[in-house]
């Protein structure tokens, strides 16, 4: 072989070689780019992610904020966000058309209010004298009848000063003095009595009147009382009161069926979240409402509540702070459908759709709810054979349900979070169709909760632990009286009045419980 063909075939192997390297590096850099363009998807789906997440949560604010509070799916509305709502303002043909056809209604006569019980004055209004004979013959009239017409009026409460006079006598031989005796304050040296206590303590924790409110009130009717000096009359009360709350929380050692939840509450002296629990005894003959405050809402608060529970059943959402409570082999944990509801509510709020997995649960779970609002008037053992034929099917059909739903729904998205919060609490939410005595729900706390939220949004904190206490347990008084159909202010009246046979141990407070009261005595 010459020369230049063994330099032909050296430039061929060279090119051979290179052409190698350029292959490999191009390999590289499209693996590089593979798997840059991999990890700039997987960033374009966390950032689409939490785009979903925050027009989710800025749907179901509007929806709380201006839509309906129901959660029925025929009444909740999707048209909250903003752009929904210009387009509804450009549109004036249809606001003039409905302005134009007014529909016409039947004039409703209302519903008639019951005067019957309420004190009466009597104004006769006469004709005059004059009036009395007829202007044809001169005959003097004759009275036929009378024409009766009611109107209600207001008499603003009035204060007035009760002197107690007690008249004192003197025996001059021996020189010794007899005073008469008045009756015991319900507060050793406070000037208010108890109908004036009675009325600051429901103006706060019944009416949710501020006490710098109720010193503006009291001064327009003709009297200045501070309203630092009302607060300090209302913490008195509570340490007169504080035997009743003792043995009220007695009560959960003997309640059968126990209901559970919270509530957050800002504490001024330490601006900080505290949280104020709220329990209800749902046993016939025993209805009741507990408060308590805590500055935490870790599970160790509940377990020292609930100490005396130590057998029966504990209903409540699914909140992880009762699990400890739940997992006592005495203690039956139920939980709560109405949560498990809300949670396909809010689904159907974001998404804004009218059919669809969430629209399937709500009608689930309404079959549920007929069930048990025909089981209203029924017995426990009556209620419990109802839901075993019954719902007990629709129970079983449903967790199937949502176990092949799970497998079907993205693992982030909305619906995903109210199934998978249903099967993680199945255990306790199916509970309910075994127990007649129990609710498919903790609605009824709730409830109780509901009047205390509402307060809050008028004085919006508690000023110190002491004050907390104090309206846990004026609460828990107020709340149980209305479940035992008492009149809160008959109820204070009368147990003011006692106070001092309390202390002076004749009386035992757990005879002045409003669910043990003896309602003839008020």
């Amino acid at each position: 072989m010459d020369i230049e063909a063994k330099n032909s075939v050296n430039i061929d192997h060279s090119k051979a070689s290179g052409n190698a390297f350029d292959v490999k590096t191009l390999i590289d850099v499209i693996s590089s780019r593979d798997e840059e363009i991999k990890k700039l998807k997987n960033e374009l789906s966390d950032a689409t992610a939490k785009i979903n997440w925050f027009t989710q949560q800025i749907k179901l604010r509007k929806s709380k904020e201006f839509g309906r509070s129901s959660e029925q799916s025929e009444v909740i509305q999707f048209d909250l966000l903003p752009e929904t709502l210009e387009e509804e303002v450009e549109e004036p043909e249809a606001a003039e058309e409905i302005i134009s056809s007014p529909t016409k209604k039947t004039k409703s006569k209302g519903r008639r209010i019951d005067t019957s019980k309420l004190l009466r004055e009597r104004v006769v209004h006469d004709i005059a004298e004059e009036a009395k004979c007829c202007k044809g013959c001169q005959t003097e009239l004759v009275k036929i009848g009378e024409e009766v017409s009611e109107q209600l009026e207001l008499i603003p409460g009035v204060i007035k000063v009760v002197e107690h006079v007690r008249i004192k006598y003197a025996c001059r031989p021996c020189e010794k003095i007899t005073t008469a005796q008045k009756p015991a304050a319900p507060v050793p040296k406070c000037l208010a009595g108890a109908s004036l206590l009675t009325e600051v303590i429901l103006g706060k924790y019944e009416r949710h009147i501020p006490m710098y409110r109720q010193s503006k009130i009291l001064l327009s009717q003709g009297i200045d009382i501070p309203d630092n000096t009302l607060v300090n009359w209302a913490l008195s009360v509570y340490e007169v009161m504080t035997p009743i709350e003792k043995v009220f929380w007695e009560q959960p050692k003997i309640t059968r069926v126990m209901q559970a939840d919270d509530t957050g509450v800002k504490m001024l002296q330490t601006n900080k979240k505290g949280f104020m629990w709220c329990y209800r005894g749902c046993d016939p003959g025993n209805t009741y409402v507990l408060f308590a405050y805590n500055d935490s809402r870790a599970s160790r608060v509940p377990l020292e509540h609930l100490k005396d529970f130590n057998e029966g059943i504990l209903q409540t959402d699914g909140y992880s702070g009762f699990n400890e409570l739940r997992l006592n082999p005495k203690i039956i944990g139920v939980g709560c459908f109405a949560h498990c509801r809300r949670k396909f509510v809010d689904v159907i709020k974001v998404s804004g759709t009218t059919t669809g997995k969430a629209h399937e649960a709500l009608k689930i779970i309404g079959q549920l709810y007929a069930i048990e609002k025909a089981a209203a008037t029924l017995s426990h053992a009556e209620r419990y054979a109802l839901r075993q034929k019954e719902a007990k099917p629709i129970i079983e059909s449903f967790h199937n349900w949502l176990k092949i739903s799970a497998e079907k729904v993205g693992t982030k998205s909305k619906l995903s979070q109210a199934i998978n919060y249903a099967l993680n609490q199945w255990k306790y939410l199916s509970a309910y169709v075994d127990h007649g005595e129990v609710e498919i729900d903790n609605n009824w706390v709730e409830n109780e909760i509901r009047p205390f939220a509402l307060g809050r949004k008028n004085w919006m904190f508690v000023g110190n632990k002491r004050g907390a206490d104090a309206a846990a347990l004026f609460y828990s008084l107020i709340q149980t009286c209305k479940l035992n159909k008492i009149e809160p202010r008959k109820y204070f009246n009368y147990v003011l009045n006692h106070v001092h046979e309390m202390r002076l141990g004749t009386m035992n407070p757990k005879d002045l419980l409003p669910q043990t009261i003896d309602k003839t005595k008020l």
